[in-house]
């Protein structure tokens, strides 16, 4: 049986040797789950969000930016993190038409201008804390001609549990043992223990299997995509595709 956020506490304090803590302890486990989450993309994160295009190509007047509004903004979910990168798309006549991620930046270089609808072929997130935006909002490039459906796969912010010191909620992270080992170590932080360093760090036992959180950690990372046996490497899809005309010319002679 998985251990309870209470029980984490628990033992955690206990290990720490500072079992009154209870109330710092709920607290650090929070940080240490919100680190992991923004920190690490893990499949027990990730969320699907739908939405359709808007058919509406006015640029709007309340937009600082002055695009169309068929290409944004799209509110995202609060608790939006990031794109699982190769798995926006959206579907028309049943076929799916994935989208290539680029920067904000990017998109504001692009023409934007009334009448220009096309094919979506990028999307770009603006979660940036200058725009003070709640939620983050998508764009997307060239404007969609149509209201065609969009799914987008996203890593997710999950909720704080509420009172952990207290709370049946099992941590949605599933090694448990690193986050026992993570939140007594930071228990020992505050209270001065030396043994601090030796349960945060890189340490491994007398066996050689990994004792500090960083080594637990540092080897469920390595682990963890096990299940997809092939793994590839890509190249930008937006200069390197299926046609050739995207690729550069490396036999002109002279200028």
């Amino acid at each position: 049986m998985p251990l309870t956020s209470a029980q984490i506490v628990t033992l955690a304090t206990q290990t720490a040797k500072c079992p009154a803590w209870t109330s710092q302890a709920g607290q650090l486990l929070n940080s240490i789950l919100f680190e992991l989450a923004d920190n690490y993309d893990f499949d027990v994160a990730r969320q699907v969000f739908n939405f359709s295009f808007n058919t509406n190509n006015i640029p709007p007047v309340s937009s600082p930016l002055q695009i169309p509004s068929s290409s944004g903004p799209y509110p995202l979910p609060t608790n939006w993190l990031r794109a699982d990168r190769d798995n926006v798309y959206y579907v028309i006549s049943g076929v799916r038409y994935v989208m290539i991620p680029f920067s904000f930046a990017e998109f504001n270089a692009c023409v934007q201008q009334p009448g220009l609808n096309a094919y979506p072929e990028n999307y770009a997130v603006d979660n940036s804390p200058i725009s003070l935006q709640q939620p983050p909002n998508m764009y997307v490039w060239p404007p969609a001609g149509g209201a065609y459906p969009v799914t987008a796969v996203y890593y997710s912010q999950p909720t704080d549990i509420t009172t952990p010191e207290t709370s049946s909620v099992v941590p949605w992270f599933p090694l448990q043992v690193y986050l026992l080992r993570r939140l007594a170590g930071e228990l020992m932080l505050i209270s001065n223990d030396d043994r601090a360093a030796q349960f945060l760090g890189g340490s491994v036992d007398e066996a050689g299997q990994p004792f500090g959180a960083q080594a637990i950690l540092r080897s469920y990372l390595k682990n963890k995509d096990d299940a997809q046996v092939v793994k590839t490497v890509t190249l930008d899809r937006r200069r390197f595709g299926l046609n050739f005309d995207k690729l550069k010319n490396t036999k002109t002679i002279g200028w």
